[in-house]
């Protein structure tokens, strides 16, 4: 009982640093997301343009030759 009562507050401190830490973390993941108004296609050369930063998961596949593989456009 008394153990309960002496590691219940450290608990809960840890617990939210946790909560803040995996927070912390998935924002690190969103931003390690390269986004891009063009993407470029690795097979025809066909430039995909958006009004938005978006993933290359976005822009495939490529309308004139299926492909899957986008590198971003500068």
């Amino acid at each position: 009982m008394a153990d309960e009562e002496v590691l219940g507050p450290i608990r809960e401190v840890l617990e939210h640093a946790r909560e803040r830490l995996d927070y912390a973390i998935d924002r690190l993941k969103s931003t390690a997301e390269v986004r891009c108004l063009r993407w470029r296609c690795t097979g025809c050369g066909y430039l995909k343009h958006f009004t938005r930063p978006m993933p290359a998961g976005v822009a495939a596949p490529c309308p004139k030759c299926r492909s899957r593989i986008f590198l971003a456009a500068p």
